[in-house]
């Protein structure tokens, strides 16, 4: 694979946590989420989503112990603060979709230059999902997400 690929495949993927790190923190001070600086951390920003979601950010230790019940739980908490902010269609769909596909599949084609272009479609595809689902001007405060 040429650096510039490379390059692409850590940058890309680096610029989109960011900009969703920042959407992420934005809707959970909308929400009055306390430390949404936690966004910004990897495996912490999913207890950003447990409050958002009203649930136990405890929870996020599943991630440690078994994997694909942390997945699981985190789509669970994603799919419901899609339904907070109302974007629950179609961009809950278009993020799990495209998740699948990025993690699952695009590695049965690694060696080819479709593996990148795969790659960048559907980490755009992610990223775009998020920012429509973290819309902090949609939020509907409930009493759960201030725990």
């Amino acid at each position: 694979m040429s650096t510039a690929a490379l390059l692409a495949l850590g940058l890309v993927p680096l610029i989109a946590y960011v900009v969703v790190g920042i959407r992420l923190m934005q809707l959970c001070q909308a929400s009055g989420v306390s430390h949404g600086w936690l966004a910004f951390v990897p495996l912490l920003n999913f207890t950003r989503w447990a409050r958002l979601a009203g649930k136990n950010p405890w929870l996020v230790l599943l991630w440690f112990v078994f994997i694909i019940p942390g997945l699981i739980l985190s789509l669970i908490w994603l799919n419901k603060i899609s339904e907070n902010t109302g974007t629950k269609s179609p961009w809950f769909w278009v993020y799990l979709l495209a998740t699948i596909l990025v993690y699952g599949g695009s590695g049965n084609f690694a060696e080819s230059g479709a593996f990148l272009i795969a790659s960048l479609v559907l980490t755009a595809a992610t990223v775009v999902a998020q920012w429509k689902i973290f819309d902090a001007s949609k939020v509907q405060r409930t009493p759960t997400a201030t725990v």
